[in-house]
């Protein structure tokens, strides 16, 4: 092209160039070029001295380039240290040449691992000379142009003056070499190389070559339309009512990385403002735009922006530059074919996962990835707990959250919190008082923390930001339901109680009781028989007293009980029965006037105060909570329920509305349940005809469940399957867990981290050590949850998702303030390399991971609603084959969303579809589902309001799975989908004690090689995306081995099907000692999923016999309900009995869920003159 432009301007043909002032010129020119031909080399060069050689020595090292130093520093740095710039000049000669400029050079540099180019004329590259020169003016006092040759040195930078017109084209090339050389010697001279008009000249900038970023593509100063302003969340243009007035361009320094477009303030220290990130919404448009011919429009989900350009080929070489980027390094987040169920990022490979179940490991984990931070750590929470130790049982405080946190911004590692910004009067959270706590009133510059949202512009009181993640260095990210915050630590054990270093009481406490109760009457004539005659005794009519002590063990201590009841005053004989179901414990007892018993009773150490019943009677106020041990299956202990048995002899009944019988007489039910003699025999007689039947029957389900040796007879395809697959009997093996040692030198939960939100809210939390509860009466509430880490890519899509969030609450609550910085995402360019072995020794599943959202206007300035949540979802429930887990705070869905007015989201239309696929094949298909038995309310009227649209999304309803499946001909849907909840018992200082373990948790597991952990609930509040903000990852198995599921051989992950078998083996009591082998890897045939059921049925039964647990199936209205608690049960009663329930037939935590709760009851939805009958129902939803 050269050649052709040469070869032209030697052309002299008439009438082909016009003549008069143009022949002049031309004819001058070449004048010009003999001229500078002619000249010496020196007299064409303007020297550009080093006046002080001790400024070329470098006084950082890389680590000052890192993104948590260099954007906040007063002296930014540029280059990287010690490394030299490379340069070679091309030039090109303009398209209709320019007269005075009619060449383009183009400069190429490479500097470390960066390589980049920039197109410059002569005259900004002399501009550029001629400011540094203003520098050695300065400190020499002369200028440059009056040194004199003589004084040359040879590493002096030395600038050809010759103006490019008066160079010739066969010279050009000389004039490259020389430009080149300038270049290169000016630029090892740190003063000359970082002065801004250098850089502008080289396209650099302070983001350039900074550590973690991506190389730029093009970097300049342009001007940029201002007048875009934050408005309820979103970007709007300030109209006025003309344009010429309206219109007003502000130049930034733009600078274009893999992943997006960000600019620099260059008048306020290359301040980063905001970073608009290539989405599936980013486009980028050349336009005449407002008077800017020369402009292109670039477009997000955030905001739009228009640049100005001062040429056609600028403007083309931007809109080609952003072109590439979005077919390229950012085509991952644009294109929407790879934006699987409308996420926001991509599937990411080869990611390095590890789940967590319950957050005792979690939080520590967490600690050691803040005590090895290196640059940054993001945190997000629902709520925040400064004071929350992350290691237990200690009091250490380097331990303790806040003192980690604030031990690293003294480091100079940056910390980000965006925290929910609460209705102060609704709830307390205190993020206020966080926010002051953490950034020490705001004197701390490496710790920000932002709130969100703003309620009273944006209007947003209902929802809320839901998310809780920890990033570190945008490259390790933990995240799923577990916030930092008091209440939620937990481990596998779900103890109920915590006295430290004081001493828990195990031995029971007789029982103490204010009335008699049924239980005792229908034992009176089997106990009579007991008791010989001859300890009849005479009651002296005159005192209405009987001295027994000579009748009774000198040894025995002395017990007082009333026995007093409005119904029924037994006779002096029954009397004396009931006293002696006391047994030896008895020493004194005596009877009044009235005829009725009044005795003493004490322990042997120490005298107990008054039994209070643990379950409350005339509330919803109910205690929560787990025990002290997890049960394993012993079938020498364990009373099998034949029921549960598939064989000749017995049969589970599948029939969920046969098996919740209610009795009209709750009483009478009572009386019937509590007949433990008898029903030890029958339980007995059970278990002889069960052993029989195992005799005769080689199939027996239960010998099915069990592992067998490689060497063992084996029969049936389930026998086959345990002895032929290796990789299942090792993984069998390296499962087993030994039993944590619980230690009694501290406290496990100090303080408000001692909680029980059933019996009552957290109150005070700024007085953090003191204690809400009194730890010897009331247990606390297990807390059962799920979280996971990703390391890699997929951390860097999570800490996109938490930049994208707090540039846009930046932008609306703080923009004027610099000391909140603008974040950046780091590059994806380069393979992910971060370094964690030191630190995190734990093994990793190599799994694709896609992480999803739910977002909108309000929570991230985004303006369309992502909900790929809920897309992820559904998916994952249409392509499932065998089975699916869901564990979750509440399950809040529909079957019919055009139908149904209150509830939108179509989890459990999905559901039904799949089951429905399943039934028409003909297939076995299980759908196992864990919730919280009751919502974590202390507040009835809130229980009330969760808990009827539960049961509203399961049973009740038109809306209702269950009445889908039965409409649809599902005779049982039961044998298709079930649902459960945790419970836990122990002894807490001589009084058994109950509560139900509140499961937290938001997964879903598909077949084994599917798994959906986050933070988002199955609801509307957490799946539609307008409300609730929510991140959750969808993690699919890559590492695939051989196992079994409805006895068919199949391909698992090793990821979801280890995640699977703790949660099932923690569920059934069989983690930490499984005697019997019993085999959790098919959870599809009908062998397991009977004895699954058998045995969450068996400890429904037993904790409803041992407590009266709320809520229950035999609760079918609030008549019902207000009387419950006063039932009698054996923990009352008869307390040892009791424990021995519990010791030998309680299995883990399952226990059923109550589906009949308050069934006949149309509609328990809380009153409309009630707080929470008058909220929107969306509030619930």
């Amino acid at each position: 092209m050269k050649n052709n432009n040469n070869n032209k301007d030697n052309q002299e043909t008439p009438g082909t160039r016009p003549g008069g002032l143009f022949d002049f010129i031309q004819q001058t020119n070449v004048i010009g070029n003999v001229i500078a031909a002619a000249a010496t080399q020196k007299n064409s060069f303007e020297p550009l001295p080093f006046s002080n050689s001790s400024l070329f020595e470098e006084n950082y090292d890389e680590s000052s380039l890192r993104i948590n130093i260099n954007p906040f520093a007063t002296n930014k740095h540029i280059f990287l240290p010690k490394t030299p710039i490379t340069v070679s000049v091309s030039a090109e000669r303009k398209h209709g040449a320019h007269i005075f400029h009619p060449y383009n050079y183009t400069l190429s540099f490479t500097h470390g691992e960066h390589k980049w180019e920039v197109v410059r004329t002569f005259k900004e590259i002399k501009d550029t000379h001629k400011s540094l020169s203003k520098i050695v003016k300065q400190d020499l006092g002369r200028s440059c142009s009056d040194i004199s040759q003589e004084e040359y040195k040879d590493d002096w930078p030395l600038f050809p003056t010759e103006h490019d017109h008066l160079i010739s084209s066969n010279l050009i090339g000389e004039r490259c070499k020389h430009l080149a050389e300038y270049l290169k010697r000016m630029l090892t001279y740190p003063p000359f190389r970082d002065h801004p008009n250098t850089l502008q000249l080289l396209g650099v900038s302070p983001l350039s070559f900074m550590i973690g970023l991506s190389s730029s593509h093009i970097e300049y100063l342009l001007p940029k339309r201002t007048g875009d302003n934050v408005y309820y969340g979103h970007f709007s243009q300030i109209k006025l009512c003309c344009d010429n007035i309206k219109i007003r361009y502000a130049k930034r320094w733009f600078i274009l990385k893999d992943t997006y477009i960000v600019y620099t303030n260059l008048e306020n220290n290359n301040l980063v403002g905001f970073a608009m990130l290539v989405d599936r919404a980013f486009r980028c448009e050349t336009k005449i735009k407002a008077g800017a011919y020369h402009a292109v429009e670039i477009r997000n989900l955030q905001r739009n922006l228009i640049l100005k350009f001062k040429n056609a080929q600028q403007q083309k070489d931007w809109h080609e530059k952003i072109t590439w980027v979005l077919n390229n390094s950012g085509r991952c987040f644009n294109d929407v074919s790879l934006l699987k169920n409308g996420s926001y990022a991509p599937v990411r490979r080869n990611q390095l996962c590890k789940w967590y179940v319950n957050s005792a490991q979690y939080m520590e984990h967490v600690m050691m990835g803040l005590n090895n931070a290196k640059e940054e750590i993001f945190i997000t929470d629902w709520w925040f707990s400064p004071e929350l130790f992350l290691k237990r049982p200690t009091d250490d405080l380097q331990f303790r959250l806040d003192k980690i946190l604030l031990k690293k911004s003294r480091e100079g590692v940056k910390i980000y919190i965006m925290l929910f910004k609460e209705v102060s009067f609704a709830i307390g959270l205190l993020s206020y008082r966080v926010k002051n706590l953490l950034t020490q009133n705001g004197t701390n510059a490496n710790i920000r923390v932002l709130r969100h949202p703003e309620h009273s512009p944006s209007g947003v009181f209902l929802w809320s930001h839901h998310e809780k993640m920890v990033i570190i260095d945008q490259s390790v990210a933990f995240f799923g339901g577990i916030d930092l915050c008091f209440g939620r630590w937990d481990d596998d054990l779900h103890r109920l109680i915590d006295l430290g270093r004081q001493e828990n009481r195990t031995e029971l406490d007789p029982p103490v009781t204010t009335e008699t109760h049924a239980y005792n009457l229908a034992n009176l004539a089997q106990q009579i028989q007991k008791y010989p005659k001859e300890r009849a005794i005479d009651v002296e009519k005159n005192t209405g007293e009987t001295d027994l002590n000579n009748n009774l063990d000198d040894s025995t201590a002395d017990i007082k009980i009333p026995l007093e009841s409005p119904t029924v005053t037994p006779s002096k004989p029954d009397a004396l029965i009931v006293a002696a179901l006391m047994g030896n414990s008895i020493a004194k007892f005596k009877l009044g006037r009235n005829n009725r018993l009044t005795t003493q009773l004490s322990a042997p150490a120490q005298s107990s105060p008054v039994y209070q019943p643990d379950t409350p009677t005339n509330s919803l106020s109910i205690m929560t909570r787990g025990s002290e041990k997890s049960k394993s299956f012993n079938m020498k202990n364990e009373k099998v329920d034949l029921r549960s048995l598939k064989t000749d002899d017995v049969e589970i009944t599948t029939d969920h509305n046969k098996n919740l019988n209610v009795p009209t007489d709750p009483t009478q039910a009572d009386v019937n349940d509590v007949d433990s003699n008898n029903r030890k025999d029958r339980v007995k007689r059970r278990w002889d005809k069960f052993k029989k039947t195992v005799k005769r029957r080689s199939h027996n389900p239960l010998n099915r469940l069990r592992r067998r040796s490689s060497g063992s007879d084996s029969s049936g395809d389930y026998s086959e399957y345990t002895d032929s697959d290796e990789e299942g009997r090792h993984s069998f093996n390296e499962e087993k867990v030994e039993l944590p040692i619980i230690s009694n030198e501290g406290h496990y939960w100090i303080g408000k981290d001692y909680s029980n939100t059933y019996k009552m809210d957290f109150k005070d939390v700024h007085d953090f050590s003191r204690d809400q509860f009194d730890r010897t009466v009331t247990p606390r509430m297990p807390w059962r949850d799920e979280g996971l880490v990703v390391i890699g890519e997929a951390a860097r899509d999570l800490a996109r998702h938490f930049i994208q969030r707090w540039n846009q609450c930046k932008r609306e609550k703080v923009r004027q303030n610099d000391s909140y910085p603008f974040l950046l995402p780091k590059s994806y360019q380069e393979p992910f390399n971060y370094d964690y072995t030191e630190w995190f020794k734990e093994q990793f599943y190599k799994c694709e991971v896609q992480m999803t959202r739910s977002l909108d206007a309000w929570s991230g300035g985004i303006s369309e609603t992502e909900f790929s949540i809920l897309n992820s979802y559904c998916d994952l429930i249409q392509k499932s084959e065998h089975y699916i887990y869901i564990e979750n705070q509440f399950f809040v869905t529909t079957t019919d969303p055009v139908r149904d007015t209150d509830v939108k989201n179509m989890i459990g239309g999905e559901l039904v579809e799949r089951i429905m696929r399943a039934f028409r094949d003909k297939k076995k298909f299980r759908v196992y589902v864990v919730l919280p038995l009751l919502p974590g309310f202390d507040n009835p009227n809130a229980i009330q309001a969760v808990q009827y649209y539960n049961l509203r999304s399961i049973i009740n309803g038109d809306f209702s799975i269950y009445k889908a499946l039965k409409n649809r001909g599902v005779p049982d849907p039961f044998e298709y989908i079930t649902f459960y909840g945790m419970r836990n018992w122990s002894v807490l200082m001589g009084k058994l004690v109950q509560e139900i373990i509140y499961v937290h948790s938001k997964l879903m597991i598909v077949d084994d090689k599917y798994v959906i952990c986050g933070s988002a609930n199955v609801n509307d509040r957490s799946m539609l995306g307008k409300r609730d903000s929510e991140i959750a990852a969808v993690v699919k198995d890559e590492e695939l081995f051989q196992s079994v599921l409805d006895g068919q051989k199949v391909l698992v992950g090793k990821y979801a099907n280890s995640l699977r078998k703790k949660i099932f083996k923690l569920h059934l009591g069989i983690y930490f000692n499984n005697p019997n082998k019993i085999d959790v890897q098919d959870c599809v045939c009908d062998e397991f999923y009977n004895y699954f059921r058998s045995v969450s049925k068996t400890n429904t039964e037993v904790y409803d016999e041992v407590f009266k647990c709320l809520p229950s199936d035999n609760i079918t209205d609030f008549q019902i309900l207000a009387s419950y608690g006063e039932k009698s049960c054996l923990s009352k009663v008869d307390p040892p009995a009791g424990k021995k329930e519990l010791d030998e037939k309680v299995n883990g935590f399952i226990v059923d869920f109550p589906l009949k709760f308050l069934c006949k009851e149309k509609n328990f939805f809380p009153d409309i003159r009630t707080p929470e009958g008058m909220v929107p129902i969306a509030m619930w939803t």
